[in-house]
């Protein structure tokens, strides 16, 4: 078990000793209770809360608390030493060989092993952008959280599946069609242009092309007859768009195992089943809804609709599944979707979706409630906007894109890796500021660069090795070079990895890996800097100062491949 996994238990252990001699109370909830690092290296090792979350709860002294309990936790063989700050903080200090010891577990294979899955599996829904167009650079930021979300949940035992939603269904395709029959017909030499609330980006010219090619002017006598322009035009519109998209998630090394039709989901009875489920457990009913807010009784037609009892839910608002029309409400399909995902065996469901969306989270969340039985079942990333900036000032939009800027172009000029690792360095709640400028600096003030320097400096110790043609093979390692407050702390810091995985995971907060990333860089860059690391006439302080190198390069590069950025071993 790694070190601090193992302390946590010792924490927890302990503590319910404490209860077990009646010196806690019996019933005293021990959740809030945490071992981390105090961010003041000088205060030790590690810090734990214990005794001040508890003192309201079991109505004593946080200190008396803490006097009980330091003895017991410094009866630990891997801690050296324990002391109670402030108003009862409890510091531990390691022993020296614990941490050596951990340092072989490292230098091995990182730690691995983290399952916190409980056997579950999760379906990862992301990017999902109308298939219109091409990837703006918003959506790219969705693409980096999706991903990330995912190969985060894979490192802690998840079995997942990615899935793209392609919202095939709605009035966007008729639009898509309309605005790509005007480029087709300009190339048969019509005056003529996209109408307002069209897509006016060139992309679609370059599709109309392959349209001409494909069918020459087959299409000219249906030009106005839209609806069958629809239904036999979808599938090339679509199918066009969705190369575009396609290669736009290649450049960044993002793949599907499937990409969904909700236009061929229609053509099934999902929604039906979904909602005479419901409807037999009493969470769907006929009803007329109030007015809107702000909107005059007299110029209100009340209809009855089919509602999702919302209200059941504490919600103020019950939900149409359907419109006016008939049609399904874009909630109704939603729920037709997520049942899907239910009936296919998933019991975590994530989606990276626009802030802007937010108002659908609670319904779809309580829907599914209504479906399982169960709540947390759906869990929503929301996430903002980003602007992109030059040297401070915003970028124009891209003419291809029409009303964007487009991905590809960001790519073509930062890099994926500068991409991804600069939107993960801001939860995806904020909104983003990306500055071609910074992100393409050969310098220590860029993240990217840092982290990716540190790397280098790490494999670069290992190539000095060899160059110089040391053996080190049969050198017992000196770790007493390793208790200088360099290298200490950087091994230390490397203990943690479990935890910030186990707490990413938790959170759906990849961003977290990459904050931790840059502060094992850090410490990595001030060690490089404190003392010479290859020393020809000292092999055995030499071993014991690469085998931190090689567990920091495993882990950095492992914390690196999460986010979905390379570990450069030259720069």
């Amino acid at each position: 078990m790694p070190l601090y996994q193992t302390l946590n238990k010792h924490l927890q252990t302990s503590l319910i000793e404490l209860q077990e001699e009646g010196v806690l109370p019996a019933d005293l909830t021990l959740e809030n209770v945490v071992l981390e690092q105090p961010k003041d290296v000088s205060h030790g090792d590690f810090a734990t809360n214990a005794a001040l979350v508890l003192a309201k709860g079991a109505g004593m002294n946080p200190r008396a608390i803490a006097e009980a309990l330091l003895p017991k936790l410094t009866a630990h063989e891997a801690v050296a030493t324990g002391d109670i700050a402030g108003p009862g903080f409890i510091n531990i200090t390691l022993a020296d060989t614990a941490l050596v010891t951990e340092l072989d577990v490292l230098q091995v294979a990182g730690y691995g092993g983290i399952d916190i899955s409980g056997g579950v599996k999760a379906l990862v829904e992301y990017v999902s952008i109308n298939p219109t167009g091409p990837i703006h650079v918003g959506h790219g930021r969705n693409a980096v959280f999706g991903d990330a979300i995912a190969r985060l949940l894979e490192m802690a035992g998840y079995e997942v599946y990615r899935e793209y939603l392609v919202n095939d269904a709605g009035g966007q395709i008729r639009v898509l069609v309309n605005s790509l029959m005007v480029r087709y017909r300009k190339l048969f030499g019509e005056d003529i242009d996209v109408a307002e609330g069209g897509y006016p980006g060139k992309y679609l010219v370059e599709i109309a092309e392959d349209l001409k090619i494909r069918d020459g002017d087959k299409w000219l006598e249906h030009k106005d007859d839209e609806d069958f322009l629809l239904k036999e035009l979808r599938s090339f519109a679509v199918g066009a768009c969705l190369d575009l998209i396609k290669t736009d998630l290649k450049e960044m090394d993002i793949e599907f195992d499937n990409f969904f039709s909700e236009f061929e989901m229609h053509k099934t009875d999902a929604m039906e089943k979904a909602i005479a489920e419901l409807r037999a457990k009493g969470f769907v009913f006929e009803g007329i809804l109030p007015p809107p807010k702000g909107k005059d009784m007299a110029d209100y037609e009340p209809v009855e609709l089919t509602l999702f009892k919302a209200t059941a839910f504490g919600l103020n608002e019950d939900q149409p599944v359907y419109k006016r029309n008939g049609e399904p409400t874009y909630f109704g399909q939603d729920i037709a979707y997520h049942y899907d995902k239910l009936k296919r065996g998933y019991e975590k469901l994530v989606t990276v979706i626009g802030a802007d969306q937010a108002g659908s989270f609670k319904p779809l969340s309580k829907a599914i409630e209504a479906l399982t039985g169960r709540d947390k079942l759906y869990t929503p990333v929301p996430y903002e906007m980003v602007k992109v900036l030059r040297n401070g000032e915003p970028v124009r939009m891209s003419k291809r894109a029409g009303n964007f800027i487009l991905l590809k172009d960001v790519l073509a000029e930062v890099g994926n890796d500068a991409f991804r690792f600069s939107m993960l360095l801001a939860k995806p709640t904020t909104i983003m500021n990306f500055d071609l400028s910074k992100a393409i600096e050969k310098s220590m003030d860029n993240p990217v660069f840092y982290v990716q320097y540190a790397h280098a400096r790490l494999v670069n110790v290992q190539n000095q090795i060899e160059e110089q043609g040391l053996e080190l093979k049969d050198i017992k390692p000196d770790f007493n070079v390793l208790e200088n407050e360099q290298a200490r702390a950087l091994l230390t810091k490397l203990t943690l990895y479990p935890l910030i995985i186990q707490r990413a995971a938790q959170s759906l907060e990849p961003h977290r890996l990459a904050f931790y990333a840059q502060e094992i860089a850090g410490l990595i860059h001030s060690w490089y800097g404190a003392e010479k690391f290859v020393d020809a006439n000292n092999l055995a302080a030499t071993q014991a100062r690469l085998v931190l190198v090689k567990a920091s390069a495993l882990i950095l590069k492992d914390i690196l491949a999460v986010c979905g950025v390379s570990a450069p071993e030259r720069m």
